[in-house]
């Protein structure tokens, strides 16, 4: 699954927790992201892409909802669903609470053979102190004949205004997801540009990481790795990010290009 939907709400009520009351309009900017990406199977010719598009509005500084629109396709196969996300947040910085909750519907085709593709979210993040968060998050996956419930433990230290890392365990509890997860991320947050990278290994079913539209294996050792540039400007940013996943012995790689627009007039 995605991993930025929830870190994007995260990141942007992050932004949020400094702004002030006796501000006239003390939400951050709206944002309408857009992003395309090309895939590539090592080998194998197989070959795929896929777009979305989202929209995120603080009706509150405290408050937000958007939704979008994924779709995503490898040779004959192709996967489209739209998404709803919300998430509040309330309390001071060193004790901040967020709750968010995210939902993913759509239909699948795999060459010909048709597939329901649901999945829904809920997480919870805890501010222990100013630099360090706790997130636990729920997420029951329906997709064609995958199903069952992954639970995930995630732990957040801000280093300094420049540097964050997270650290994060998944396991399936319910259904044939077989799924088993260890995670990593480091946000790096620079003058003129950002990075991130990280990974995961462990086992897990194939339809958990979307590798590919409405491919059914059993779940089996997986290795991720990412590494991303962002450069940030005052009213958008760019965004390029490449991704290498292994699973069941299949290697895919994915470039992915994304440009977010803060709209919207705020503080005055």
């Amino acid at each position: 699954m995605k991993p930025g939907s929830v870190a994007l709400c995260l990141a942007s009520f992050a932004a949020a927790a400094s702004a002030t009351a006796a501000e006239i309009d003390a939400r951050p900017y709206d944002k309408l992201a857009l992003s395309g990406s090309t895939s590539s199977f090592v080998d194998s010719d197989a070959e795929g892409g896929g777009g979305s598009f989202s929209y995120l509005h603080y009706f509150t500084p405290d408050f937000l909802a958007g939704a979008g629109v994924d779709h995503t396709y490898v040779e004959r196969s192709k996967l489209t669903y739209g998404s709803l996300r919300a998430a509040w947040g309330r309390g001071e910085p060193d004790s901040r609470s967020i709750l968010v909750g995210e939902y993913y519907n759509g239909e699948g085709d795999d060459a010909g053979r048709k597939f329901d593709y649901q999945v829904g979210v809920l997480s919870l993040s805890q501010a222990i102190t100013s630099k360090f968060s706790v997130q636990l998050e729920t997420r029951q996956i329906d997709i064609d004949t995958t199903h069952g419930n992954l639970p995930k433990l995630g732990l957040t230290y801000v280093w300094s205004p420049r540097l964050v890392t997270n650290v994060s365990y998944a396991q399936s509890v319910s259904g044939n997801l077989g799924t088993e997860l260890t995670s990593a991320r480091f946000d790096y947050y620079g003058k003129h540009v950002n990075l991130m990278f990280g990974g995961s290994t462990g086992k897990a079913n194939p339809a958990v990481l979307v590798l590919q539209p409405g491919v059914v294996l059993p779940a089996s050792y997986s290795n991720e790795g990412f590494l991303g540039i962002a450069k940030p400007f005052k009213r958008c940013e760019l965004q390029l990010l490449g991704d290498y996943l292994e699973v069941s012995g299949v290697e895919k790689i994915t470039v992915t290009l994304s440009f977010i627009a803060y709209l919207g007039s705020r503080g005055q």
